[in-house]
């Protein structure tokens, strides 16, 4: 018999208790007991289950950290080079689009001279002797120069695009809109100045250069302020982290 109802029977015993009134009291201790001891039972079993669940919030909180501290590192390194890139495509399209283009005037050298010169550039052999051939060397060399500058650019601006077509799932999707909008706006100011190039039209050409200051200067300076914000929040949640 457990101790402690052995101990109960005979304190009532010693008091002279009848049989029925040892009974009730039994009836009442032992039902006291059974309610503890299922109470104690269930709230072993809460207490089981909360840590259960405790212990699988953890993990879908780590596993969740986790893979936004991966996309924040991702972003972390794809921002300054996306910037990089277009940083050098506002600086080649404003180049090739400025009114105030320079040339180097061949038509005032020698023949020595320009031989030198022309030695000096990555011109084919073929536009070198265009250009010594030609009637007006000037205009010539000038319209061979444009065309290389276009190239040129149109690299600078294809490498962006694609830079941002490919990792701009890993960028805030207003920053990509914006990245996205400035790569179109560049595009459409080479085909203002290209065509008007070729039809020698000159508001046509100025066009491009007044959606570089009135369009792509803002959106890059927005650009620009929201990247420094995005590098200055990872950095200080890395400077936590340590």
């Amino acid at each position: 018999m457990n101790i402690e109802i052995q101990s109960f029977l005979l304190q009532m015993l010693a008091y002279g208790g009848g049989s029925v009134a040892i009974a009730y009291l039994a009836f009442q201790w032992l039902g006291q007991k059974w309610i503890e001891n299922k109470f104690a039972e269930r709230l072993d079993q809460l207490r089981h289950q909360q840590a259960l669940e405790i212990q699988r919030l953890r993990v879908e909180i780590d596993s969740m950290l986790s893979g936004t501290i991966k996309l924040q590192e991702k972003e972390f390194s794809i921002l300054p080079e996306a910037w990089e890139k277009l940083d050098e495509a506002l600086g080649l399209v404003s180049w090739l689009v400025s009114p105030m283009q320079q040339y180097t005037d061949v038509e005032r050298m020698s023949s020595l001279q320009l031989h030198e010169f022309l030695e000096s550039t990555d011109l084919t052999q073929t536009q070198k002797d265009e250009i010594k051939n030609s009637t007006n060397r000037n205009e010539t060399y000038h319209n061979i120069e444009f065309w290389r500058r276009l190239s040129k650019v149109k690299k600078a601006c294809r490498e962006l695009q694609d830079y941002i077509a490919r990792n701009g799932i890993f960028l805030p999707e207003e920053l990509e809109k914006k990245f996205s909008k400035i790569s179109d706006t560049f595009w459409h100011t080479l085909i203002s100045k290209e065509v008007g190039y070729e039809a020698k039209d000159w508001k046509m050409q100025n066009e491009g250069w007044h959606k570089i200051q009135e369009e792509v200067r803002p959106l890059y300076e927005k650009i620009k302020q929201e990247i420094q914000a995005r590098l200055k929040s990872h950095a200080n949640r890395t400077r936590r982290a340590d």
